[in-house]
């Protein structure tokens, strides 16, 4: 009996081992990110470890992370809010966009140094509108177009 408890827990520990640090996004692509999402109307920042969590009245509408690439250099990844139909559209337009586990509401996208920031300046700002309240957006809106 002790043989068939101490090999799975043995496997269990080998497993957990495998698990890599959290990989630090690049400072640039931090400062990117950061100016997009504070430019918006009451937008407030949550650190967690190397995450940073871009919140609309306590709810996340923009997380920004990484993870190892396969060269070993950190690959940063946004994970946004999305409406169905834009959602499917950007899942068929295949990479930098991927489905996220966060949920069926958010879009994956990576962060390259292809990446469009025009167009992630608009995914992030379509995020906000998903969770902002009306009164918000139309604040943001009015600022945009006088």
């Amino acid at each position: 009996m002790a043989d068939q408890v101490s090999g799975p827990l043995r496997q269990q520990a080998r497993q957990v081992s495998r698990v890599r640090a959290p990989v630090e996004v690049p400072e640039d692509i931090v400062e990117r990110v950061r100016t997009l999402c504070l430019a918006l109307p009451e937008v407030t920042v949550r650190v967690d470890g190397w995450a940073q969590s871009f919140d609309i009245r306590r709810r996340s509408f923009c997380l920004l992370v990484a993870r190892e690439g396969p060269a070993g250099k950190p690959v940063p990844l946004l994970v946004l809010r999305a409406d169905p139909d834009e959602r499917q559209a950007l899942l068929s337009a295949g990479r930098p966009f991927f489905a996220p586990r966060a949920g069926r509401d958010r879009i994956g996208v990576l962060l390259t140094d292809g990446t469009d920031w025009e167009e992630i300046r608009e995914l992030v700002t379509e995020s906000y509108r998903v969770l902002a309240p009306k009164k918000l957006t139309a604040r943001h809106s009015k600022l945009i177009h006088g």
